[in-house]
């Protein structure tokens, strides 16, 4: 699809912990899928060069309905991760883009 957005946001787990803020995301979802509340965007995913490094990811067709977080900001599912156990190290980095071809 042509000129569709996607935001991105990376998350570091501070150094050992991802493992444990893996486990903590794929709670929540479990938990957002059971509540029957839908899942926006895409599950979070986890690098396969760095296990302390995620990526979530949501796209929209139209610019308005985008919810552009301004950079810093925590996509669903962090600030729970960053209260619980120190699971975020620092801020998400969150980018947007736009297709350039269908």
């Amino acid at each position: 699809m042509a000129d569709v957005l996607t935001v991105i946001a990376k998350v570091r787990a501070p150094k050992g912990k991802g493992d444990a803020l893996a486990a903590l995301l794929k709670e929540q979802v479990a938990a957002v899928r059971k509540a029957g509340a839908g899942l926006p965007g895409v599950p979070p995913h986890r690098s396969t060069k760095d296990p302390d490094l995620f990526i979530f990811y949501e796209q929209y067709k139209d610019d308005r309905r985008v919810r552009s977080p301004p950079q810093g900001s925590a996509p669903r599912g962090v600030p729970r991760a960053r209260e619980k156990e120190g699971l975020v190290a620092g801020p998400p980095e969150v980018e947007i883009y736009r297709s350039l071809t269908e």
